[in-house]
């Protein structure tokens, strides 16, 4: 008869390049070492320093400009407007801007990933019946969105490999469903709700539920990933809510 397999407890610790590693290559070890041994300000550090990285790369490359100009034009609201009252708009807002894309970088990245992990320690400790602490949601919920840092690298070279006018801030690359919808022809919920379905996006919510499953050790992961794919839906019909409203 096998020996049973060890608590999370009992596992060798991991180094954080090897469990950086493991995030992408040996998950199921990652995340029972994650929920025995909690820690968050490696990946946290990765992920909003790659979010700077890709505002200053945008900000030099594309620029906020061409951004403005694009709310601008997609705005039924000021075609009265004239082609130099435009201009005046965005060489006014362009540098505020630039100045929330630097703060949503840092303090958006942050306080977004709180709050993500706030819901799921509720789902842990609620919904699921478990006994999960913050600092392991947050640090499950932390590692669980280093995916979004290898889309935001594909953004930063996407940037260099089109043309500064082809760049869609909004869809950077183009493997989310609304990046094949005519912006023009498309109303704005839809586009919201086929904007957040990408790959990046399934990417995390696999790894979030198992994530949750290796906290809570009493759930299974098609159950951790049913509860994590609800409140998924859930934010998904608040975005397209919030669009139809408009």
């Amino acid at each position: 008869m096998s020996a049973p397999a060890p608590a999370p407890a009992e596992l060798q610790p991991m180094s954080e390049p090897a469990r950086l590693a493991a995030v992408f290559f040996d998950p199921a070890r990652a995340f029972a070492d994650i929920a025995a041994r909690p820690r968050w300000w490696v990946p946290l550090l990765i992920s909003v320093f790659v979010a700077l990285a890709f505002v200053t790369a945008y900000s030099q490359r594309i620029g906020w400009e061409r951004y403005l100009e694009r709310v601008l034009e997609a705005n039924p609201r000021i075609e009265s407007l004239t082609a130099e009252q435009r201009q005046l708009i965005v060489e006014r807002q362009a540098g505020l801007a630039a100045t929330f894309g630097y703060v949503g970088a840092v303090a958006g990245s942050a306080v977004s990933l709180v709050v993500i992990a706030g819901v799921l320690l509720f789902a842990a400790n609620v919904i699921l019946g478990a006994a999960a602490t913050f600092r392991q949601t947050f640090a499950f919920t932390c590692y669980g969105f280093l995916p979004n840092v290898l889309g935001n690298l594909l953004g930063i070279l996407m940037m260099f490999l089109k043309h500064p006018d082809d760049f869609d801030l909004e869809n950077p690359t183009a493997l989310n469903i609304g990046a094949w919808l005519d912006p023009q022809q498309t109303p704005k919920w839809l586009l919201a709700a086929a904007g957040s379905i990408d790959l990046f996006s399934i990417w995390v919510l696999l790894l979030l539920a198992l994530g949750l499953s290796s906290t809570a050790r009493n759930v299974s992961y098609r159950k951790a990933l049913a509860v994590v794919v609800a409140l998924w839906f859930v934010w998904i019909v608040l975005k397209v809510l919030r669009y139809a409203l408009l």
